[in-house]
């Protein structure tokens, strides 16, 4: 068991756990930063299992409640249950909620399995249903998934989503729309919902990892994305559920009123709702970045490191969004994003450029 100290901590109360670099898809819209040649992130070796339950023990003790498996594909890792019943096994002493508000007790923390589904078996579901994880499993289209994915199985993912209804789980189907499968996303969404999927997770393909190869082929202008999120919205509303975009858009682009199932995202939350620990260790302000900062034994060095502190006091909108009335509110889109395509952190949003 690890208790927190009481403190108010500095970190976010989400922590995404990279737990490899492995992976047994190859999607032509992976962003993770070692896919790329052209990218700071470079490989080392991963964690051992004694460091990863570390890890778990540290962020406990900074309040950390929400924990996210992925990888990579986490899956491919023998020692994965292990960690994950001893994250299930931990207590923090949380002193603040989602919501900033004061409160001091005792919570187990709230799982989450990221994965592409291949995997993902009877034993898996079971764990997940036995330690009440919640599981996203991505579904990039139907036609298009074998061909997104190199060569992934569409009817898997299907029976996943299936075996979890089964189970009495909620799960998320997750996905990455990009020019090749916006023509087939209400088909997309709504195939998940009939298998048995829950919510929704929208993301629009960033430029990252191994999708600088398919930038021309992936990326959305303007018009396509405003197709993504009324379409979405349609499919939402035709199945009486929820979802949300998790990749910020700019306000300047889109009408949020609009969209009263799909919840769409504009302020950046790396580094102040979430940060990402990544498979050697190293902590990044977001799945995106390719900038590593401290491992994480010297976590306490993120308060003063400049990096960390741009995002944590926002200090990145673009000189093209000074002055805007929303800015209070509105990251000009993925920060990361336009640090990778342009170079810095305060660059324009692709959408805007």
């Amino acid at each position: 068991m690890s208790l927190s100290c009481g403190a108010i901590s500095f970190l976010p109360i989400t922590a995404v756990l990279e737990m490899t670099y492995r992976c047994n898809h190859k999607c032509q819209f992976c962003s993770c930063p070692w896919m790329s040649k052209n990218e700071c992130a470079i490989r080392s070796d991963e964690l051992t299992t004694v460091q990863w339950k570390d890890v778990l023990d540290i962020l406990s003790l900074h309040g950390v409640h929400n924990i996210c498996f992925t990888g990579g594909e986490a899956l491919l890792r023998p020692d994965l249950f292990e960690i994950v019943e001893y994250a299930s096994s931990l207590k923090v002493k949380v002193v603040k909620d989602e919501d900033g508000q004061l409160l001091e007790r005792l919570l187990s923390p709230k799982l989450y399995l990221l994965s592409n589904g291949k995997a993902v078996d009877d034993r898996v579901l079971d764990l997940c249903k036995r330690l009440n994880i919640q599981l996203s499993v991505s579904m990039p289209g139907l036609r298009t998934f074998a061909e997104l994915t190199d060569g992934g199985d569409v009817d898997h993912v299907l029976h996943v989503f299936e075996g979890a209804r089964a189970r009495g789980l909620s799960t998320v189907v997750g996905i990455t729309v990009t020019k090749k499968n916006l023509f087939e996303l209400y088909e997309t969404i709504s195939a998940a919902f009939l298998a048995g999927a829950t919510q929704l997770l929208l993301n629009r393909f960033l430029e990252g990892g191994r999708g600088r190869s398919y930038a021309q082929e992936l990326s959305l202008n303007r018009e396509e994305l405003v197709e993504m999120l009324d379409t979405a919205e349609q499919a939402l509303n035709d199945a009486g559920r929820y979802g949300s975009v998790g990749t910020e858009l700019p306000l300047c682009i889109f009408k949020p009123e609009k969209y009263k199932r799909l919840e769409v995202s504009t302020g950046c939350s790396a580094a102040k709702g979430f940060f990402v620990i990544g498979p050697s260790g190293k902590i990044r302000v977001c799945n995106h970045s390719p900038v590593e900062l401290a491992h994480y034994s010297q976590i306490e060095t993120l308060k003063l490191d400049p990096y960390w502190m741009r995002f944590t006091q926002s200090a990145y909108l673009p000189t093209s969004c000074a002055g805007c009335q929303d800015a209070g509110r509105c990251a000009g889109g993925c920060r990361e994003a336009a640090h990778i395509v342009s170079g810095a952190i305060d660059a324009p949003d692709a959408l805007l450029v």
